[in-house]
């Protein structure tokens, strides 16, 4: 089973992604467990390769090679572009999609608000690194 774990780039690398990724590790244990769990995570080179070469095309396609998603929130619950495109494309998917929220998983059957338009991301990304927008 692959779950593709669609958050920030700001929490790339960060307590919070490892957090997000041992809270999917335990809940699939719990529950799924006789099924291995592979969680696709964005925050590789190989991804960022892919994105420098087709954008959020790449990202699509990571998507739907998957069979679930889970997805996390800015800490203000808003929702980045970027991550509200890989809901929608695991929306319509027809897979699960779960939020990831304080170490739980919560099943989602539309899409989640609010979402930030590309350049709110933007804004919201140079707010949370400390730079100008």
């Amino acid at each position: 089973m692959r779950i593709y774990l669609a958050h920030p780039v700001t929490d790339y690398g960060t307590e919070r992604q490892a957090a997000a990724i041992a809270a999917l590790r335990k809940y699939w244990a719990e529950e799924r467990s006789t099924q291995p769990l592979e969680i696709e995570n964005p925050d590789q080179p190989r991804h960022q390769d892919g994105y420098d070469r087709e954008g959020m095309d790449y990202f699509k396609k990571v998507v739907e090679s998957c069979d679930r998603l889970a997805f996390m929130r800015f800490t203000d619950g808003s929702i980045g572009a970027g991550v509200g495109r890989e809901i929608r494309w695991g929306l319509l998917s027809c897979f699960a999609v779960y939020e990831l929220f304080d170490g739980w998983l919560y099943h989602v059957q539309y899409m989640p608000t609010p979402i930030l338009t590309v350049e709110q991301t933007r804004a919201k990304l140079a707010e949370i690194r400390g730079v100008a927008a």
